[in-house]
């Protein structure tokens, strides 16, 4: 049993070393500060944030937010692609809405409603940290090329917001775009890299779990 919390500014997730992946549905608009390690990234579009690893690890501290934030739900998976029963926790500081004694307590719905917002309200939701930062493509599942059709080989970096790749670790003034085989570029608004790498995922521990059926008999 996984529970996750959320209030306050921040995000964390209690699984017992269980958590690789996080699927969040929520209703407001957030500016997302990646608290994650290096094995992990975040990723968001419309009214959902996806949360899924590229290197080891397990997940705890998400992300802090300024913003109004209202999780809906949460589906979390383990190393296998299984999901995790999770429990939502919503933490709240009522100090400035409680009194000093509790039968003094004057608190209108509305002003409860409005603990949903950490700092201040904001207009859309977005990432402070935009890029996938320091792949290789000695590490990554698939081929990248130069627009000319040449193949290229070493670092390279992600953007989230269209899905498309660069070359270097960070994103400079002399990053390059990159293409997959036949010129097609790699920006995608459409689908998300998110959705993307956890296909591949899913595809991979499918192959694992049959190879692994397979010996047994």
């Amino acid at each position: 049993m996984a529970k996750l919390y959320y209030g306050n500014g921040s995000c964390t997730l209690e699984s017992g070393g269980s958590a690789r992946g996080v699927q969040i549905s929520f209703r407001g608009a957030i500016e997302i500060e990646d608290k994650t390690s290096d094995s992990f990234v975040i990723a968001q579009q419309k009214n959902g944030i996806i949360i899924f690893p590229i290197g080891e690890g397990t997940l705890n501290d998400l992300f802090d937010y300024v913003g109004e934030l209202k999780i809906l739900s949460v589906i979390v998976a383990d190393n296998n692609g299984e999901k995790v029963p999770t429990t939502i926790h919503r933490v709240m500081d009522y100090t400035e809405l409680l009194n000093t004694k509790s039968e003094d307590m004057t608190t209108k719905s509305e002003d409860l409603s409005s603990t949903y917002v950490s700092g201040r309200k904001v207009a859309k939701t977005l990432l402070k940290q935009p890029y996938i930062n320091n792949l290789h493509t000695s590490t990554h599942d698939g081929e990248l090329y130069f627009k000319d059709g040449t193949l290229y080989e070493g670092s390279f970096h992600i953007h989230l917001d269209d899905n498309s790749a660069m070359t270097g670790n960070k994103h400079t003034e002399e990053s390059q775009d990159l293409y997959y085989h036949h010129g097609k570029p790699t920006r995608n608004k459409g689908v998300p890299y998110a959705a993307v790498e956890q296909g591949k995922q899913r595809k991979r521990q499918a192959r694992k779990n049959l190879r692994k059926n397979r010996r047994r008999y």
